[in-house]
């Protein structure tokens, strides 16, 4: 009898007594992770060619446009005659950009702070068809950017585009073989029709004097 009067009195004080409490745990909603609190390096530290050039020319949009870097770029899909251009720009103070062929032509133009002086555009670039990239750069050619088209035919516009001639497209239109020289010529002469001073020399005499490769 005693012994169940001890059970009986036991369990009533269990079950008529406050409930334990279990330890709390801190909310998954408020516990800090390691995806929110990690450093992402990437995106604080990366640094590209595109984006030093841009940072550069921010920092000097402000300045009157005789003293702003020179920007050139280009866009041409033939190795060869990339190169030619990439070294007929080769000048003392231009900031050259030279786009691979599956790169966008018209992003890099709409990029801040404002369109390149000069933009050389191959005809065959990024598998263009009807000379869309030139009629697609067009709106920029008004706030000052000389386009320069290397095509095959200057004269003839595209069927469904009969008022898009390369030569009413370009300020410069310009046909097979493109040398170095001759590059460098109308880039010198436009440079000095927007800037108002002759263009400055080469980088070194070597990349001014170095001869083109043969063509096929």
């Amino acid at each position: 009898m005693n012994t169940n009067k001890r059970r009986t009195g036991g369990s009533a004080k269990r079950s008529g007594g406050r409930p334990l409490r279990r330890p709390s745990h801190a909310s998954p909603r408020n516990a800090p992770t390691s995806r929110a609190t990690r450093a992402t390096p990437n995106a604080v530290f990366k640094v590209d060619s595109g984006s030093a050039v841009i940072v550069a020319s921010e920092c000097d949009s402000a300045q009157p446009a005789s003293v702003r870097p020179f920007r050139v770029l280009i866009a041409v899909h033939r190795p060869r005659y990339r190169g030619r251009a990439e070294r007929a720009c080769g000048l003392v103070g231009w900031e050259v950009t030279s786009l691979l062929n599956k790169q966008d032509v018209v992003g890099q133009v709409a990029k801040q702070p404002g369109p390149p002086d000069l933009v050389v555009v191959s005809g065959d670039f990024g598998r263009q068809r009807d000379y869309a990239i030139f009629r697609a750069v067009q709106p920029w050619r008004k706030q000052g950017m000389r386009l320069i088209g290397m095509v095959a035919d200057c004269q003839s516009p595209p069927a469904d585009y009969p008022d898009s001639a390369p030569e009413k497209l370009c300020d410069i239109c310009l046909t097979p073989p493109y040398t170095t020289p001759d590059l460098r010529a109308h880039f010198c002469r436009l440079y000095e029709e927007m800037r108002g001073a002759p263009a400055p020399p080469a980088h070194s005499a070597s990349n001014a004097d170095r001869d083109d490769e043969p063509d096929d």
